[in-house]
């Protein structure tokens, strides 16, 4: 697992998080430019699912694949549901779904470079 994908990863996820509590605050929906930021954080975690994947294919293995391989899954319906959720949702809170969306990212993206850190070839 490439570690700088996975803090370029977590930055823009916390970054898009503050930015929708303030879109909140505001009483603000859901704009272009926030859909083209869950856009770019969807590429981030495509890439990542892609290079763990090419990992566990040549050979290196997290002590628990098929959790690691799990939150690898997940990881990747995340920012999607919450944009859909917020989109669907037309109270003044319904940006906070993505907040919480993308404060799951860096959660479980942490979780996998702790389960990777122990990583048997």
């Amino acid at each position: 697992m490439s570690t700088p994908l996975s803090i370029a990863l977590i930055t823009v996820s916390l970054v898009i998080a503050v930015w929708t509590v303030v879109l909140a605050v505001r009483d603000r929906r859901v704009s272009d430019w926030l859909i083209y930021a869950l856009g770019l954080l969807e590429v981030l975690v495509l890439a990542q699912l892609v290079v763990a994947v090419v990992e566990l294919v040549r050979g290196e293995h997290p002590a628990s694949t098929v959790t690691f391989t799990a939150y690898a899954a997940a990881a990747l319906l995340i920012a999607p549901a919450g944009l859909f959720w917020s989109i669907a949702e037309k109270s003044r809170s319904s940006v906070l779904v993505i907040t919480i969306a993308c404060l799951a990212l860096p959660v479980m993206t942490a979780r996998m470079l702790q389960m990777w850190s122990g990583v048997h070839g």
